[in-house]
């Protein structure tokens, strides 16, 4: 009921509306174009590219920041900076696998490198040794560097008994602290079960320097410069800081515009290609150029819009133009074939009326599904994502607009000039096919056409039929048939069913999270660190901080017990086991201190504790150690301390995630409450919560799909099989991505949302036709909807696809996984739209059901209402019109019915009929502005022989 009011209002509003358009285009050309114009000018002005990677591919709000927070507020910053914005990093390869880059010659080449990098200059004429981080020994250095430096004359690595992951130059127990190599030497191979280092393959330098803004990007930039120019036989060298993963990404706009403009072009051509017919008058090539156009006005607006508001342009989002080319291609020929299927006898305003009003709510569900899908995308917890969905729901506002006001009107031209029999190009009038006579064939196809003076409307249906376009006939005549044919049903659903096992395979295998370096182009130099750093560097993996951050007495023997037990938890976990080989615990070294050097008692003792741990620890052995404990003013109380951990053989990103959790639960559980951190963890946290946050907005979307289906669609368990068909296609997406090795990142879910909205639009067109089609049997329903919105599914498929295509080609994995997931959607969506929904639409219905939505549609009945006006102000009339209400103020009205019914079913049968139709007249009626439109409804006679009624 509510579905058929709005229709019939939203029906009545376009045909009102598409008169007075077509009456006056020129303020509904100017308008979009002045508008257009003013925020593409106004919001280019503002146009920012930002790509903050920590704020756009993680967790608003996540764990790890709020224990970032923390930990910096108790006076901590993390012990792991390689990753930090301040560090320059390097690691250096031999150029064969099997040399040792610890040998005498490799090690000459890697201190050359460092002289270089130490003395490049930055715009300032300032060097590393100006700007490095400073320690009572001098700048801050990677200890490998410091042992090279020291150990010039090695000649292997045996003569300097190097041990890995930690060594100490003055034996076990000396003095000196540990060196810890575990993310320094990559590749390494041991002496059998020992950790004395036989061989290694690469090693990485970190230069951490001390400054900010220009001056520390300037140092990088020159970093990165002498890294380049650095050219050796034995060994290769690649770099990479903070700032290079963002710099790179910012490059990619740019990059990627001339692909735009390629997408464009294929688009221009299938819309033309599309829109092209073998007649000089009813071709409308200009008018795809024009729906094309529409498009690209859209994208203007809407990204201007945007940008006025004061938000960013990050690098992810230069993917929706794609994207709207491509739905705005899919409403230009939603609108064209709607135009088509009009009366070309009937005046230019009233076909524009006609034309709008049957394509007011195929366009209207799809519009306002996409947006109501990339709304849902707002409320996600990453901000890329809310940004994407942000520019696409405005730009598919803006699409929507524009196509019922600039290219409704353009189209309103183009009707004018049909309806004058003019050429489509020279705009000169041509004679039809019927008056060209003795033309040439080739003369008749370049200077003839249009439709004849026709008055017959059995004629006029059959010259459609005559021009009905090859896919439509394939559509009609072989896959209508088939999709109902018992065979086909069994068939199809076969294939369904494999394509449905296989999807839910291919979503338990599944890899989730985003690896950074697939931001960047392929042939950036962060991708080649980022691989080397994968290939050598994954056997240790970063320390993590163990965080008290209250007051805490560890001279009690039960904060110790804990802080042991904690410790034994960490040692027996598979991402850190043997922790006792490498962490850093500090009240573990001071209680061993304090046993060796006599003063045991001390341990338990809270004025001796504190006492010795000042004076004697932390000044002598115990230096490394200064920066975990924090104490009051006057040194009477611990306020905050640390523990540090390193993790082992996390290669993956699930395993990120798994050894983020397991860390988490260790420092929680137990008297001693305590906190995990690293700066991986920030990143870390998005693997944790990408899934969650994509199947949230999946649930939601399609909670918010069957609601807008169940309003716009005028049956339920036509809206159940769409809600089916989003989560299916959804499936499908994520299982059949999997195994095209696309992973579940921010990109994917982005593609999940989009398939939502696509999924809807597939199988809303396909649904809404068929129930609402004026045949009697399934078979001549279906293809009924076939033929309405079967060549438009298809053309809306390669439409998006060719918008897309030039992404497959484009040199980064961010823009070809987005068109390896919108190639899925397009394929699978249009498959569920024509081939698994017409074979559950067709399925057999229980008798209650049939009885029930067995009716006559809302469109046949407003076809035959405006037939009848149209028939009216004719001013001759050949022979008798058909219309909605007889001469004799009867509705003629037949219903067939199966011979086999009972002569009870069939009145039951008819009188269900007559209420179906009853109601729609008085909503129509009620819709034309008809205040009684039905004066009398009774059973006027049946007829055995022909088993109809006449009402």
């Amino acid at each position: 009921m509510v579905a058929k009011i709005l229709d019939s209002k939203l029906r009545g509003s376009f045909f009102h509306y598409g008169r007075v358009l077509a009456n006056c285009p020129a303020p509904f050309i100017v308008l979009p174009l002045v508008l257009s114009a003013m925020l593409g000018y106004f919001g280019g002005s503002r146009l920012i590219l930002g790509d903050d990677l920590e704020y756009l591919f993680t967790p608003e709000d996540g764990q790890a920041k709020r224990d970032g927070t923390a930990m910096r507020d108790a006076g901590f910053q993390p012990t792991d900076l390689t990753a930090s914005w301040s560090a320059g990093r390097v690691i250096v390869k031999v150029k064969d696998d099997w040399e040792n880059i610890l040998k005498s010659d490799a090690v000459d080449e890697i201190l050359r490198l460092n002289d270089a990098i130490r003395n490049a200059t930055n715009t300032d004429g300032e060097t590393f040794t100006d700007l490095c981080f400073r320690t009572q020994l001098g700048c801050l250095e990677s200890n490998i560097l410091g042992l090279m430096s020291n150990f010039r004359l090695l000649n292997t690595s045996q003569d300097m008994n190097i041990t890995y992951p930690h060594y100490n130059p003055f034996g076990v127990g000396g003095l000196w602290p540990d060196l810890y190599l575990g993310d320094e030497l990559g590749g390494v191979d041991t002496a059998g079960d020992s950790r004395t280092v036989v061989a290694a393959r690469a090693m990485q330098l970190i230069y951490h320097v001390n400054a900010t803004g220009q001056r520390r990007i300037s140092m990088m930039t020159a970093f990165h410069r002498a890294v380049a120019d650095f050219r050796s036989d034995r060994v290769l060298a690649f770099f990479t800081s903070g700032d290079s993963l963002n710099d790179e990404i910012l490059t990619l706009p740019e990059r990627v515009m001339p692909y735009l403009a390629v997408s464009g072009g294929l688009l221009i051509v299938f819309a033309v290609g599309s829109c092209t017919m073998a007649d000089c008058v009813l071709t409308k090539p200009w008018v795809a150029l024009v729906g094309v156009m529409s498009a690209g006005l859209a994208v203007v607006s809407s990204v201007g819009l945007v940008l006025l508001c004061g938000q960013t342009f990050p690098t992810h989002v230069a993917m929706v133009p794609f994207l709207l080319l491509g739905i705005g291609v899919d409403d230009m020929f939603i609108m064209i074939a709607s135009w088509r299927k009009t009366d070309s006898r009937l005046a230019v305003p009233e076909r524009t009326g006609h034309a709008l009003a049957d394509a007011a709510t195929a366009i209207t569900i799809t519009s306002l599904t996409d947006c109501v899908a990339f709304a849902v995308g707002t409320i996600t917890v990453f901000p890329a994502v809310r940004i994407f969905c942000i520019y696409a729901a405005v730009g598919v506002a803006f699409d929507y607009v524009y196509q019922i006001t600039f290219f409704a009107a353009i189209l309103s031209l183009a009707g004018r000039r049909e309806k004058a029999g003019r050429h489509w190009l020279t705009c000169l009038k041509v004679p039809t096919n019927e008056e060209a006579g003795q033309m040439s064939s080739i003369k008749k196809l370049c200077c003839s056409g249009g439709n004849p003076a026709q008055d017959d409307v059995s004629d006029q249906h059959s010259d459609e039929d005559r021009r009905l376009p090859f896919m439509n006939k394939l559509l009609c005549n072989y896959l209508a048939p088939f999709v109902v044919n018992p065979l086909g049903k069994l068939l199809i659903l076969l294939v369904f069913f494999g394509y449905l096992g296989v999807a839910i395979w291919g979503c338990f295998h599944v890899r989730v999270g985003l690896e950074f370096e697939n931001l960047v182009a392929d042939d950036s130099f962060v991708k080649d660190f980022y691989r080397a750093e994968h290939r050598y560097f994954k056997e240790y993996g970063p320390k993590v901080d163990i965080i008290d951050t209250g007051p805490c007495e560890y001279w009690k023997d039960e904060v110790q017990e804990a802080v042991r037990n904690k410790m034994s938890s960490f040692d027996k976990s598979p991402f850190f086991k043997n922790s006792s080989t490498t962490a850093q615990v500090w009240l573990e070294d001071y209680l061993l201190f304090l046993k060796n050097t006599g003063n045991g008692s001390a341990a338990t003792d809270e004025t001796l504790f504190l006492y010795l741990l000042n004076t004697q620890f932390l000044p002598t052995v115990g230096r490394h150690h200064k920066m975990s404990i924090i104490f009051n003013s006057n040194f009477t109380a611990i306020e905050a301390s640390r523990f540090v951990v390193i993790t082992r053989n996390v290669k993956t990103k699930e395993q990120e995630k798994d050894m983020m959790l397991e860390a988490r639960r260790i420092a929680e559980h137990g008297p001693l409450k305590m906190t995990a951190y690293t700066i991986d963890f920030v990143f870390s946290d998005q693997i944790d919560e990408i899934l969650p946050s994509t199947l949230q907005t999946i649930l939601i979307a399609a909670a918010a799909m069957f609601v807008v289906s169940l309003v716009f669609i005028p049956n339920c368990i036509s809206t159940m099989l769409v809600t089916f068909a989003v989560v299916s296609i959804d499936a499908g997406l994520v299982g059949y991505m999997a195994l095209w090795g696309v992973q579940l990142d921010i990109i994917a879910t982005i593609s999940v949302i989009v398939c939502i909205g696509f999924s809807v639009d597939f199988s809303a067109h396909i649904t809404y036709a068929y129930v609402s089609s004026e045949a009697e049997t399934t078979g001549e329903k279906m293809r009924e909807a076939l033929q309405t919105v079967g060549m438009p599914i298809i053309q809306s498929s390669m439409s998006t696809i060719l918008g897309l295509l030039v992404l497959a080609f484009f040199p980064a994995y961010l823009f070809r996984s987005f068109f390896k997931t919108m190639f899925l959607v397009m394929v699978f969506g249009s498959s569920h739209g024509l081939l698994v929904l017409p074979v559950l639409l067709t399925a057999p219905c229980p008798k209650c059901c049939n009885a029930r939505h067995h009716r006559k549609g809302a469109i046949a009945n407003q076809k035959a209402q405006e037939t009848a006006k149209e028939n009216q102000t004719r001013e001759t009339a050949s022979s008798p019109k058909r219309s909605l209400h007889s001469s004799d103020g009867y509705i003629p009205m037949k219903t067939m019915c199966s011979s086999e019914m009972s002569r009870e079913d069939t009145i039951e049968r008819c009188l269900q009929d007559a209420e179906d139709t009853l109601l729609t007249v008085i909503l129509e009626g009620k819709a034309a502005g008809l205040d009684n439109p039905v004066l009398r409804v009774t059973p006027l006679r049946f007829n055995e022989e022909t088993r109809t009624t006449t009402l």
